[in-house]
């Protein structure tokens, strides 16, 4: 059962950018990677038979065909509230469902108690601070039956020296800066600390490990391509040094990932089956081209929230537009437009400059919290983090240079459109006049 456990835990995470952190009080349909208003998701991950061959001519009839080719193994049962925070979670085995077990919320949105697998988690917040306590599986280290156990009761408790106690230093907008990990006795267990890019995704981490004999280093990296898509993260400590790299389909899917140690390297492809809100149903996982498991999602959706209704126009009262008017009521809406269009200028402007003001603060918060992290790094580390935090700051100057530009030539657009369409009305102004003329001396003529 463990076994199984850890294999559909190690999918999830390396097709997630995920923290070292044991704890996650952020859980929704969107951290979860899915689109629309899911209701409820039911996930399974089937396993090879022993007798399973790869020498098939074509897969359709394989996907078509599942559940019967393969052997079904642990799963998980999802609901989530219309908000998209999750509700409930049920743990399966081959099929059999586990008792329900359900998440609370504090009134910051973030989990004050949550179930997973092999841990129960109870946070209280005060401020910008979470005190967590995390609940091991079972006095004796045996690992639980997730299908057949209670897991809002037994077998956790907190009366054993390796359940742990957390205290998370959180920013203003819930993003996690700090971990400090201890054991019951004040022991400390480990601390991670965590540093983010301007869009709020996670780039660096540094954890600090107490567990062994001797305290431990190791930091991630990660990179993301210009959609904010996860492509590469690089692990360095004494218990792993690994290199990921990843592709990404269109709706940020991984279809490749290389897994690169000193001493191998694994390349897992990922095939997809979507439903009509773009969330797979089926993911065939391979490695190094050989078939390795498939994970598949029977998805319910709530119903999309009604967009609010457009008041109906007013019928305009008798027949008051009248020929004789028409040129005094385009007199009119031509300085109406004209005012409308220097209002949403203005307005545009406004809004850009806002964005700007809240950019500089973004980029100031996210250097300060970068140099607060060198403070306790090494030198080769810290001339590191100097170098990647420049590199940074001179990829946001070129973005910054670049919008300006762009705002620039959008701005001398609209203006070569205005002249344009000034010139084009006084054409036709001078068109209606010449023809004005030529109609009244051919009247004259007659």
């Amino acid at each position: 059962m463990k076994k199984v456990v850890l294999l559909s835990f190690i999918v999830f995470c390396i097709l997630s950018v995920s923290a070292q952190d044991i704890v996650n009080l952020r859980m929704d349909r969107q951290q979860m990677g899915l689109h629309g208003y899911v209701a409820s998701m039911d996930e399974d991950i089937l396993l090879r038979k022993d007798y399973f061959r790869e020498d098939w001519p074509g897969r359709k009839w394989f996907i078509k065909d599942l559940r019967n080719v393969l052997r079904e193994d642990d799963g998980r049962i999802v609901t989530f509230n219309p908000a998209g925070r999750m509700l409930t979670i049920t743990y399966t085995h081959q099929g059999k469902q586990g008792k329900t077990t359900r998440c609370t919320y504090a009134s910051n949105g973030l989990l004050s108690s949550f179930v997973g697998e092999g841990y129960k988690v109870e946070a209280k917040y005060s401020g910008n601070y979470a005190d967590i306590n995390l609940f091991a599986e079972t006095k004796d280290y045996k690992s639980v039956n997730l299908a057949k156990a209670d897991l809002n009761t037994t077998p956790y408790t907190n009366s054993y020296p390796f359940d742990l106690k957390c205290r998370q230093e959180l920013g203003d907008d819930g993003l996690v800066l700090k971990s400090s990990y201890y054991y019951v006795d004040s022991m400390p267990a480990k601390v991670c600390e965590y540093s983010y890019n301007h869009n709020n995704l996670l780039q660096g981490e540094k954890i600090i490990d107490y567990t062994s004999d001797e305290k431990t280093v190791s930091t991630v990296k990660y990179t993301y391509d210009n959609r904010g898509f996860l492509i590469k993260k690089v692990t360095r400590g004494k218990a792993l040094d690994e290199t990921c790299t990843y592709e990404n389909n269109d709706l940020g899917d991984c279809i490749k990932m290389t897994v690169e140690r000193p001493y191998s390297t694994v390349v897992y492809t990922f095939e997809y089956e979507y439903d009509a809100e773009n969330n797979w149903t089926v993911r065939l996982q391979f490695e190094d081209g050989v078939f390795d498991n498939a994970a598949l999602r029977t998805l319910t959706y709530h119903k999309a929230p009604a967009e609010p209704k457009a008041k109906a126009e007013k019928p305009a009262k008798g027949e008051k537009a009248k020929a004789d008017k028409k040129t005094s009521k385009k007199d009119d809406n031509a300085k109406v437009n004209k005012q409308a269009e220097k209002e949403r200028i203005a307005a545009e402007k406004q809004a850009a400059k806002d964005a700007k003001i809240r950019q500089k603060e973004e980029m100031k918060a996210q250097q300060a919290r970068a140099k607060e992290a060198e403070k306790n790094m090494s030198k080769e580390e810290r001339k590191a983090a100097q170098a990647e935090r420049k590199a940074a700051e001179k990829a946001e100057k070129e973005r910054i240079a670049a919008e300006k530009k762009a705002e620039k030539e959008r701005i001398d657009a609209e203006k070569e459109r205005m002249a344009a369409e000034k010139k084009a009305e006084k054409e036709r102004i001078a068109a209606e006049k010449q023809a004005e003329k030529e109609r009244k001396a051919a009247n004259k003529n007659k």
